[in-house]
């Protein structure tokens, strides 16, 4: 079964008649770990390697010392070789909601997977990228 996302229309009150909204490409998902839901959108990037979101949500799901964990990953951007940010990875539920309107867990598919927590905090919630099923 295919599931098709519309891209999220975001108003441009400075862009005149020409460029009044922009359309991204982002996607209501939640994070689930010990029974914290957290609700947020994420940039869907087919080009990212990961999953990655800033990590404050990794306090409010509960994850005490985000950085204590075998698994963290130096990132640099794109064409950039001096390291920009580390990921600490997390196993948890990511939550792919089915419908916008209707955010709740019973309406939603749960991917178990490993989810980055940026060191460094960047201009949106998180970045989905490929599943790193553990």
């Amino acid at each position: 079964m295919t599931y098709r996302f519309p891209y999220t229309r975001i108003s441009n009150p400075y862009g005149g008649n020409l460029v009044k909204f922009r359309f991204h490409p982002l996607l209501r998902v939640g994070l689930l770990s010990n029974s914290i839901l957290i609700k947020t959108e994420a940039y869907i990037d087919t080009g990212a390697q990961w999953c990655l979101f800033n990590n404050d949500f990794a306090k409010r799901l509960g994850i005490k010392n985000y950085q204590d964990t075998q698994d963290k990953i130096v990132l640099s951007g794109v064409g950039g070789k001096k390291p920009s940010n580390t990921a600490y990875f997390h196993k948890l539920n990511l939550v792919i909601f089915k419908d916008i309107k209707k955010d709740k867990l019973n309406n939603s598919w749960q991917i178990e997977t490993l989810v980055g927590f940026l060191e460094n905090p960047i201009g949106f919630s998180g970045i989905l990228g490929l599943l790193w099923i553990p």
